[in-house]
């Protein structure tokens, strides 16, 4: 099992990776495991924002891994995020569910 670097917690919001729709599956205050239709290459940096009530905040990142979904399924593709910048807004958010 790998190890990973930061505790992790499921939470589903929507995001936006580019102009395409996503969800996340899991955050950490390094990355998010996002689940998307459109599948990105690791090494991909992409920008995009959470969408929480009704604001946008903001975020950048490089992909790290992909894992393709399987179509037959109607599974979404799953990516994994590593932020290198996340607005004050998201960065609070991810602050406070993290505590609970």
């Amino acid at each position: 099992m790998a190890y990973r670097k930061n505790n992790r917690i499921s939470l589903c919001l929507p995001v936006s990776v580019g102009q395409r729709a996503a969800l996340s599956a899991d955050v950490s205050a390094k990355g998010v495991c996002l689940e998307a239709p459109t599948l990105r290459s690791a090494g991909d940096e992409v920008t995009g924002y959470v969408l929480f009530g009704d604001k946008e905040l903001q975020w950048q990142g490089r992909v790290q891994w992909v894992r393709p979904g399987n179509p037959m399924y109607s599974l979404w593709h799953r990516m994994g995020i590593e932020f290198t910048h996340v607005s004050p807004g998201l960065r609070a958010l991810l602050s406070i569910k993290l505590k609970k």
